[in-house]
């Protein structure tokens, strides 16, 4: 049980190391955005690389801050009738949604996403417009992102199945 505790502090740690870097894109986006305005509206001189360098810094604090925003309970949960259940019961339901929707959905997407990034990756593609910057590094991002909101998911599952089984929390 031990290595298991390890594994998920290890994971926690991981998410919120990365998350906390990557949030460092929105003073980018900031600047890059705040730099756009002023050009095209002070000086006339609208820039062609704006929109390309807002949505990838966007993306990446976004996509990166996923798993650590779960991990903290950040997202919103519709739970009227879940909170009025006993502890076992709630992880019980968690267990059971978390199969049939989080991980059949999200393992998909996640192969999905492997073979597009694989296939970019190939013909090092580019984007279609602006001054068409790569975009195989984008995409790439957004399946590591996802990767880590899995990884995110599992450690829930554990915890959850942890509660389910014990009736007591795992860490």
């Amino acid at each position: 049980m031990n290595i298991i505790k390890a594994i998920i502090k290890f994971i926690h740690k991981m998410n919120e190391k990365i998350a906390k870097l990557f949030s460092y894109c929105i003073v980018l986006l900031i600047l890059a955005l705040c730099y756009e305005v002023v050009a095209r509206y002070v000086f006339n001189a609208p820039t062609t690389w704006s929109f390309d360098a807002t949505y990838f810094f966007c993306s990446a604090a976004m996509i990166f801050g996923m798993a650590y925003c779960w991990q903290l309970g950040g997202h919103v949960k519709v739970d009227i009738f879940s909170v009025k259940l006993p502890r076992r019961v709630n992880a019980a339901l968690q267990c059971i949604f978390m199969v049939v929707l989080f991980f059949v959905c999200w393992i998909n997407i996640l192969h999905s996403m492997f073979l597009d990034v694989i296939k970019s990756w190939s013909i090092l593609e580019r984007a279609t417009v602006g001054f068409m910057p790569p975009i195989y590094p984008y995409k790439t991002w957004i399946m590591l992102g996802v990767f880590l909101l899995v990884l995110e998911g599992i450690v829930i599952f554990i915890k959850e199945l942890y509660v389910l089984i014990k009736g007591e929390e795992l860490i």
